[in-house]
C-alpha cells in the first residue's frame, strides 16, 4: 500500500507521496506514487493500492484532448476519466472484475487522485469520484494524515504532507518517511519553503548543488585534456611511421 495526500492551496494543487512498496516480508523505498499527467501541462495524478496499476496509468497516454473542456468539472471525471482508467487497466492485464458470475462489479486494486491546475478529485476503487475541498489522503495511515491535516491548517502545504506522511509511518507499517511532492503551479519560494519543511537549510543544498556541478565540471575537463592528448599521441605516432 502507499500514502499520497492532496492540498488545495490557494490557486493549486499540491501533492506529496511516500516512497515505499512491499511484497510479502520485503519492502524497498523508491518507489513514485505521484506522477505528471504526459500530454497535459498542469495536470497531476497519485494511486495506491496495487504498484503495478499505477505505473501503467502513469506511462500511458491517458487523456484524449477531445475530451477536455476549459472547466474541468466532477462530471468529466465521472463520465470520462474514470471509465477510462478502468479499461486502460484491463487493456493492460489487470483484473479489475470482483463476484461471482452474474454478480460481478468494477472493482479496481487502485484509488487515484487527479489534479488539475487548481482543482482535484478522488477516484475510489469502485469509479466513485469525489471532489476536493481543501485535503484528502488515501491509502494506508490516510486516517493519520488526514488527522494532521485537519490540525495543521496554519501551516505551508508543504510542511503539512511532510508531518502527514511521518505521523503515518510512525504508526504504519505499509508506509515509510520519504517524500515525494509535484505541483500544478510551481511558485519562486516552493524550493525554500520544501526545504525548510525537511529541516534543511536551502544555503546548504544550493552549496551541495554547486560542488557536484563543479566536480562534473572538473570530469568533463580532465576527460577532453585525455582525449586531447590521445590524440596527439596518435598523430605523433603516424607522423613517426611517415617519416
Amino acid at each position: 500500500m502507499s500514502l499520497v495526500i492532496a492540498i488545495k492551496d490557494k490557486d493549486r494543487i499540491v501533492l506529496g507521496g511516500d516512497k515505499q512498496t512491499s511484497a510479502g516480508n520485503n519492502k524497498d523505498h523508491l518507489a513514485t506514487k505521484i506522477w505528471e499527467v504526459p500530454g497535459l501541462p498542469g495536470a497531476i495524478m497519485g494511486g495506491v493500492g496495487s504498484f503495478r496499476a499505477s505505473q501503467i496509468i502513469q506511462y500511458v497516454d491517458l487523456i484524449d484532448k477531445n475530451s477536455l473542456s476549459n472547466n474541468l468539472s466532477i462530471e468529466w471525471v465521472v463520465k470520462y476519466l474514470a471509465p477510462t482508467i478502468y479499461a486502460t487497466l484491463e487493456a493492460n492485464g489487470v483484473n479489475c472484475t470482483q463476484g461471482e458470475e452474474g454478480f460481478e462489479t468494477r472493482m479496481m486494486p487502485n484509488s487515484f487522485l487527479f489534479a488539475y491546475e487548481d482543482k482535484a478529485w478522488m477516484i475510489w476503487n469502485d469509479l466513485s469520484v469525489t471532489e476536493l475541498l481543501d485535503y484528502m489522503a488515501i491509502g494506508s495511515g490516510a486516517d493519520i494524515a488526514r488527522g494532521v491535516l485537519f490540525a495543521t491548517p496554519d501551516k505551508n502545504p508543504f510542511e503539512r504532507i511532510i508531518t502527514a506522511i511521518d505521523a503515518a509511518a510512525e504508526s504504519t507499517v505499509y508506509v515509510d518517511d520519504g517524500v515525494d511532492v509535484l505541483l500544478t503551479k510551481e511558485k519562486p519560494t516552493d524550493a525554500k519553503q520544501f526545504a525548510k519543511a525537511l529541516g534543511i537549510e536551502i544555503k546548504k543544498v544550493e552549496e551541495t548543488a554547486q560542488k557536484i556541478e563543479e566536480k562534473q565540471e572538473a570530469v568533463e575537463v580532465e576527460e577532453e585534456e585525455k582525449q586531447k592528448e590521445t590524440t596527439k599521441k596518435k598523430k605523433d605516432k603516424k607522423e613517426k611511421i611517415d617519416n
